[in-house]
């Protein structure tokens, strides 16, 4: 009675509000270990259990499932445009699969089956994790990175070191080794299964690196982000990587970018690029830094066959232009969903070999023929343009967090190969994460229902006017 002329809430309704919060206290730390596993994944697949490699790759797929049960019983999982989108292809691509297996196109009930999961098992989550996430656990989870950058630099240094069949460059199939970077090296993978694994880690480490620089209030201590500094900076030859190099360069781009889009303008990020710049420069004095240099740059002759610019215009402008130049071969229902990934080609032929092409754009189209696959591709494109939008609305706010996370999410969403698990793992995560660093990068209605809605009710509890 007391409780009804007073107008506070009763004790069954807190009662309910507590197991709504640990409802979604659970949810996202589910998110964490999605992360956990990201990282330590292909140390598991290389060294703990080598013989369980092939079902450690899905080892995330049971645990994004349950995400998205709970995040639909705490009342997170967003209604939104993109997710009308997402169900929409969804089902194009399922009919498109039926019909391609009908017909005998493709590799197969079990190889269309990983396809789907290749291209939407995982999408959602860039959705759920702004829901759950603050900025504050975005710059919390940006620690971890930071943290974890340093014996992983470590390990990549020793890596880079071993001979290439040492047991520290163990692949994850058998009698198999990294791949060749140059003069006797291996590309040091780190954790992770592939090199790529590591280049993706380091451009975000980058990212929380010039944050945490710039921005006091994130709150990480001196000696944390002087040796992560050190870690990214000495692991850039070393990785042998186009992609990590080009990545942590952009992501300094941005943050000069961002003194000068920030309302009111703001030096310290442009400080910060020119402090990474001159700590570069003088460990480019090092022995060590010269030796890996050399190697390094070894490598990008090798591979780009001209200049180091021609060559990455030509691979970029060629993931895009590939697709049309290919659409002569593909039929009108495409060549079959999932023959174009790695594990599709170990199921199909026993060994791992691009079946169709190595680009991404490539990959969908022929798969998937021009209709749904550019349906596809658009979406993603439509995904990175308004996530790019939202980045330069948030850099006007002074959100450096998001400016930076947005520039390695919208290049992920555009054309990173979602074939390779952990790909696909950093593109969720790193936009997830971006969208949570920036309120206003979550779409409106799924904010406005999420606020509205209350937890789904918990047995033995119930709500009392």
């Amino acid at each position: 009675m007391l409780n009804e002329r007073l107008g506070t809430p009763s004790f069954d309704l807190v009662q309910t509000a507590d197991a709504g919060d640990r409802e979604v206290t659970l949810l996202r730390r589910m998110i964490w270990v999605y992360f956990f596993l990201l990282i330590g994944e292909g140390a598991l697949r290389k060294w703990a259990l080598p013989s369980l490699s092939a079902p450690l790759l899905v080892i995330r797929d049971p645990l994004v499932l349950l995400i998205y049960v709970q995040a639909l019983r705490c009342r997170r999982f967003p209604v939104s445009g993109p997710m009308v989108a997402y169900w929409l292809l969804l089902t194009s691509f399922i009919l498109l699969t039926v019909l391609q297996i009908v017909g005998g196109i493709g590799g197969g009930p079990v190889v269309a089956a990983y396809g789907l999961r290749t291209n939407f098992l995982h999408l959602p989550l860039i959705f759920v994790i702004p829901q759950v996430f603050s900025q504050a656990d975005v710059a919390k989870l940006g620690r971890w990175v930071l943290a974890l950058s340093i014996p992983m630099a470590g390990l990549m240094i020793w890596q880079f070191m071993s001979p290439p069949d040492s047991w520290i460059n163990n692949a994850t199939m058998a009698d198999a080794q990294q791949i060749s970077f140059a003069l006797g090296k291996i590309r040091p993978a780190g954790t992770f299964s592939f090199a790529t694994g590591a280049a993706h880690f380091f451009v975000l480490a980058t990212a929380f690196l010039i944050y945490g620089l710039a921005q006091p209030r994130a709150g990480y201590s001196r000696w944390l982000v002087g040796a992560s500094l050190f870690s990214i900076l000495v692991v850039q030859p070393v990785s042998g990587s186009r992609l990590l190099v080009v990545g942590c360069a952009l992501v300094v781009v941005a943050a000069i970018l961002f003194s000068f889009l920030a309302k009111g303008g703001s030096s310290k990020p442009l400080l910060v690029a020119l402090l990474i710049c001159v700590a570069l420069s003088v460990l480019s004095l090092t022995g060590f830094f010269r030796d890996a240099m050399t190697v390094f740059m070894t490598r990008w002759s090798d591979a780009s066959g001209g200049s180091a610019n021609e060559s990455l215009i030509g691979r970029v402008l060629g993931s895009f232009l590939d697709p049309f130049v290919l659409m002569s071969q593909v039929g009108p229902f495409g060549q079959g969903i999932g023959v174009g990934t790695n594990a599709a080609s170990a199921l199909m032929t026993g060994s791992v070999q691009f079946l169709l092409a190595e680009g991404e754009w490539s990959r969908v189209i022929m798969e998937a023929g021009p209709l749904a696959g550019f349906s596809f591709l658009a979406y993603r494109t439509w995904l990175a343009g308004d996530m790019a939008v939202h980045a330069v609305a948030a850099a006007r706010r002074q959100n450096l967090l998001a400016w930076l996370l947005a520039w390695d999410a919208c290049r992920s969403l555009l054309t990173e190969q979602l074939s390779q698990p952990t790909n696909l793992g950093f593109m969720v995560l790193v936009s997830g994460l971006c969208l949570a660093a920036m309120p206003a990068g979550r779409t409106a209605l799924a904010t406005q229902l999420t606020r509205r809605m209350r937890p789904l009710p918990v047995p033995g509890l119930r709500f009392e006017n």
